[in-house]
């Protein structure tokens, strides 16, 4: 078994690929991981998520970060199996690099949490992430509740971690290790390092080729330093830096230089775009391209997640007369149900940028000579 990467290995990792140009998102026909990952409608999800693949490739994306679902795996493990083999050949066809997320902080407290149920998924239209009550709403206190905080089913999380590696550490299609989302999230603090650290053990127990990460998500007031000692030991884990930034333009610019100096490791926004929150597409992309910082926007198209709904906490603070909160703007996504462009002019830049890499690569190639 390996340890973490060395500074000169995550390097050369990165060094040897094209800018990362990913994106976040479901299928528009699912409203949650649910829908995306168990067996009922599988066809109908997967044929939207193949136009949607072609899509993201014709946008000039080369990756795509997903999130596993636990209970799809526990509950219809089989079909989960099959699934993510489905996806994983999908995404390589369409020329997307995988970025598997495991473990997930984003969630809602016990009294508001409900098991998965599986068949048609409801969903509450108007409401971000298709969820009224879901955990970006702002309005609770108690910590976020998820099986894997029981004793009895802790292990299986394990296990699924491990049958993962076992299939997929050695797979070149899949890109990269998203071992924990927004570690602390939800109030809960450091209720699960001890998870996220077995995760990392079990995965290094395979040697796998493909880094590992988990992310950071939140900063001091002023951006000079992460905000909790979940997040530090999340990335001081982690063998490249994934870190999340819906802040604006100034402030994501400081975010990333104190990462920087920090860690003198690669660096991959693995969640960004609000432009509710004047977090824009025109000023964020330039950035990453120029300093060739990994880029995943959140919401490729517009479907019954609803992610170009504002998250409940900020609607809240526009209804309290927040003068930095503008929700005549869509928060997420880049395309509208029927593909046509939200905006016009974000994918034309998309496009243009993409291009600029390809020259820069094949640059870079010529000097190699």
């Amino acid at each position: 078994m390996r340890g973490k990467w060395s500074r000169e290995r995550a390097w050369a990792w990165y060094d040897a690929r094209p800018w990362i140009r990913g994106y976040n998102g479901l299928p528009s026909n699912c409203v949650n991981r649910t829908a995306l990952w168990q067996e009922y409608g599988h066809e109908e999800v997967f044929r939207e998520l193949e136009r949607e693949f072609a899509l993201a490739r014709e946008t000039g994306f080369n990756a795509v970060r997903v999130i596993v679902q636990f209970e799809c795996w526990r509950e219809e493990h089989d079909a989960f199996m099959r699934h993510l083999e489905e996806y994983m050949t999908l995404a390589a066809k369409y020329g997307l690099g995988v970025m598997l997320t495991l473990g997930n902080d984003c969630t809602v407290p016990r009294s508001r949490w409900k098991p998965v149920t599986f068949g048609e998924q409801k969903v509450d239209w108007g409401y971000h992430s298709g969820i009224k009550t879901g955990p970006h709403t702002g309005d609770y206190t108690e910590p976020g509740y998820q099986l894997l905080d029981d004793p009895a089913i802790e292990p299986l999380y394990y296990e699924m971690v491990d049958e993962l590696a076992s299939v997929y550490a050695k797979d070149e299609r899949l890109q990269i290790w998203d071992v924990w989302n927004e570690i602390g999230n939800s109030n809960r603090g450091m209720m699960s390092v001890k998870a996220m650290e077995n995760f990392f053990a079990i995965l290094r127990a395979h040697d796998p080729i493909q880094p590992l990460t988990a992310d950071v998500w939140s900063y001091s007031p002023d951006k000079s330093a992460i905000a909790s000692p979940e997040q530090e030991r999340a990335a001081e884990l982690s063998d490249v830096i994934t870190y999340h930034g819906y802040m604006n333009f100034p402030s994501l610019v400081v975010v990333t230089e104190m990462l920087q100096e920090k860690y003198e490791r690669p660096l991959i926004n693995n969640e960004w775009l609000n432009r509710i929150l004047h977090n824009d597409v025109r000023e964020i992309y330039p950035f990453f391209y120029k300093e060739k910082i990994g880029s995943y926007p959140w919401g490729l198209i517009a479907g019954y997640s609803q992610t170009y709904e504002p998250w409940g906490g900020l609607y809240a603070r526009y209804m309290e007369g927040d003068p930095d909160i503008d929700v005549t703007k869509w928060q997420h996504d880049l395309y509208r149900f029927n593909g046509l462009p939200y905006d016009r002019k974000e994918i034309e830049l998309m496009k243009r940028f993409a291009l600029l890499d390809g020259e820069r690569e094949e640059r870079k190639k010529n000097k190699q000579k």
